[in-house]
């Protein structure tokens, strides 16, 4: 896979975690680019969070965010583990290895 495609949805992923919510259509213009097939539980779980506003989430909820998003980018032809999403609390960010 091409490591620009890579670097593109990292900076994707970036942007949608610094924001105050989550928006799904980040994940489906990755999910686009790298011809993944979601996991449906998954992908239908964050769909129903689109604009939703991190600050709106219980806990809970946040805290599953980073696994849901990892688990629907999940694909033999992207290597997501290269990019980690984390909860911090009171909304999302992303780390390098």
């Amino acid at each position: 896979m091409s490591d620009l495609k890579v670097m593109a949805a990292e900076a994707a992923l970036k942007n949608m975690v610094q924001s105050s919510h989550f928006s799904i259509c980040t994940l489906d213009t990755i999910i686009k680019m790298m011809d993944v097939k979601p996991d449906r539980e998954a992908y239908s779980i964050l769909h129903t969070l689109h604009c939703v506003d991190y600050n709106q989430m219980r806990p809970e909820l946040l805290q599953a965010l980073p696994d849901l998003i990892a688990t629907v980018l999940r694909s033999p032809s992207f290597e997501a583990s290269r990019i980690n999403i984390v909860a911090d609390g009171t909304g999302l960010r992303l780390i390098k290895h």
